[in-house]
């Protein structure tokens, strides 16, 4: 059996790249926070508290479920690994605009335009 890795897991910094991809895939896509809770059956608060990276529980850092990131994607019409941050292009604990998410962003909209807008196969 493999060995497991262990080690700290900065889930903010995942928590805040989840949320920057999210909210640049729903405005790419030109849909309200509104618009997407209506598709992905989700109230605006959670997708809200998604795009702030925040929660209402300890530790206050949103950690969406699988079946969440799934309704996203299928709602947005991109592959769940698109919303999903690649451990290479985590954004620090702190705002988009304060990091380099213009890079970020430039590899997600090249994404977008690689990926097909029709129904996903998967």
């Amino acid at each position: 059996m493999p060995k497991r890795v262990r080690g700290p897991l900065d889930w903010g910094s995942y928590a805040n790249s989840f949320a920057f991809r999210l909210v640049q895939v729903r405005r790419h896509r030109g849909l309200t926070q509104e618009a997407l809770a209506h598709e992905t059956g989700l109230h605006r608060n959670q997708i809200s508290n998604l795009e702030r990276a925040r929660s209402n529980r300890e530790p206050y850092i949103s950690d969406p479920q699988l079946s969440t990131v799934y309704r996203l994607a299928v709602a947005l019409n991109v592959p769940p690994s698109l919303l999903l941050p690649d451990v290479g292009s985590l954004l620090p604990e702190q705002s988009p605009e304060l990091t380099d998410g213009s890079r970020v962003e430039r590899e997600l909209f090249e994404r977008l335009k690689r990926e097909p807008h029709e129904e996903l196969d998967e």
